[in-house]
Order: structure tokens, then C-alpha cells, then sequence
């Protein structure tokens, strides 16, 4: 694994991070607001809320399993679920550091300047989907680390000779959502930096699907819902594991 300078361990370990807190993430979105305002609609929700919960646990079995043997994760690692939780538990305008572990299932670019110019990479295909992480660079972040130089060579071994050669991949490529996806989707990540809520107004992203909750309206907006993102400025904050579950 890519060893890289990193940001100060997390304050907030994940193994403080409850089944009452997943409860929470899945209220929040019931409502589509921050957590503090989502309690009385959530109640009328419990069973869809409970089949979710359950989807949610199913699905990061392999990161828990994973980050219980990884030494970077001996401080705690977040899974998507759990960071979803800290950040409508913190609420809108909040940020939570934390160390974030993730497969990378989908990803795409902002085709908008409402987003910025920004390229995400996320824990489902469905970046609307309730429980998602979003992982989002700015271009420079992401060129460095598509670029970043790894160890290439090693089905050539000779008996008795140990030979350690770095590979860069050509700088000539262009940054895009297919070459990020090409690279990356399917790897298994560890990234530093903090966790917050992101709005999303329908006219720039997808709603959920129909099935979950979630799309709802936020006073003084039009329709939409809350993104968990975790913002990268630098490809020093992540680590690159491989392989991942590509789901």
C-alpha cells in the first residue's frame, strides 16, 4: 500500500460509532433533514428504515472485516454507513474529521459550476442512494494521484535477486471521469479529511430512487437532498488498497 504523509489520526474512532448512531443516519434521511429535525417523520418510517439498516450492515461486512487486519486503521476507520451517521448527526454547515475506508463502486464528474469543477468517486454506482460516500477532488488532487508512481514488475522475479522498480503511468492522459474510473473503480481506499453534509438541488444531481428516503424539500430550496461528502485537496490523504469489492 502507498505510504504517504497523513493528516493527524482521527478523534472520533469508528468503534465509537453505534448501532443507535446507523439508527440516526436513517431517520435523518427519512426526513431529508439534519437529525435534530428528523425524529417525528422517521417514526412513521420504521420498517422501510429497519430493511435499509439491514442492506446497509450486509454491504460493509468486507470493510468491517477489512479495516480489523489493516495497521492503518488501528486508530479507526470509517466505513460509508458510519460516516453518513456523523455527519447528519453533526448537521448541515458541520464538519467531522475522521479516516474514511470505502470500495469504490461509482463515480462521475460535476457537469456544473454549482459543484465546482470536482470529480467523485463513491461507495455505491448510485451516488443518490441514502448511505452513500462521496469522495470529492479537485482536479489537481486527483492528477497526482492517478499519477502517483507504484511498484510495477513484480511477476518478473528472479530466485535470489530482489529488484524494486517504481512505474509511473504516462503523464500524457487526459483527467476525466472515464480515466479515473478505468483506474480506480473496484480499489478499496483509505482517505483522511473531514465528513459534512453536501445539498443537492434536484437540477444538479439525481434524487434518490423512488423506494428510498430521502428527496425531500429544504426551507428556501427546491427539491432535493443531502450528499455525505469528503472533500480531497491533496492525493497525500489517500491510500490506495487493492483489491476492493466492487459490489
Amino acid at each position: 500500500m502507498h505510504k504517504s504523509a497523513r493528516l493527524p489520526p482521527p478523534t472520533l474512532s469508528a468503534q465509537l460509532l453505534s448501532r443507535r448512531l446507523l439508527a440516526l443516519l436513517a431517520l435523518a434521511l427519512a426526513a431529508g433533514t439534519p437529525a435534530a429535525a428528523a425524529l417525528p417523520t422517521a417514526l412513521e418510517a420504521g420498517a422501510q428504515l429497519r430493511q435499509s439498516l439491514a442492506r446497509i450492515e450486509a454491504e460493509e461486512a468486507p470493510l468491517d472485516a477489512a479495516r480489523a487486519a489493516l495497521i492503518d486503521c488501528e486508530a479507526g476507520c470509517i466505513t460509508p454507513s458510519e460516516a453518513a451517521a456523523m455527519a447528519f448527526a453533526a448537521g448541515e454547515g458541520e464538519a467531522l474529521p475522521g479516516r474514511f475506508i470505502l470500495d469504490i463502486r461509482g463515480g462521475g464528474q460535476s457537469l456544473t459550476g454549482a459543484l465546482e469543477r470536482l470529480f467523485f468517486i463513491n461507495s455505491q454506482i448510485d451516488y443518490a442512494r441514502p448511505g452513500t460516500l462521496t469522495i470529492a477532488f479537485e482536479p489537481d488532487a486527483l492528477y497526482d494521484l492517478l499519477h502517483r508512481p507504484s511498484v510495477c514488475g513484480a511477476r518478473n522475479v528472479l530466485r535470489g535477486q530482489i529488484t524494486v522498480k517504481a512505474c509511473r503511468p504516462s503523464a500524457t492522459f487526459d483527467l476525466n471521469m472515464f480515466t479515473m474510473m478505468q483506474r480506480l473503480h473496484g480499489k478499496r481506499i483509505l482517505v483522511d479529511g473531514t465528513v459534512s453534509l453536501q445539498w443537492i438541488d434536484y437540477r444538479h444531481g439525481a434524487l434518490p430512487p423512488p423506494d428510498e428516503p430521502g428527496a425531500r424539500r429544504r426551507e428556501g430550496s427546491d427539491r432535493g437532498y443531502y450528499q455525505v461528502w469528503v472533500r480531497v485537496k491533496d492525493a497525500a490523504q489517500v491510500s490506495v488498497i487493492e483489491p476492493g469489492d466492487p459490489g
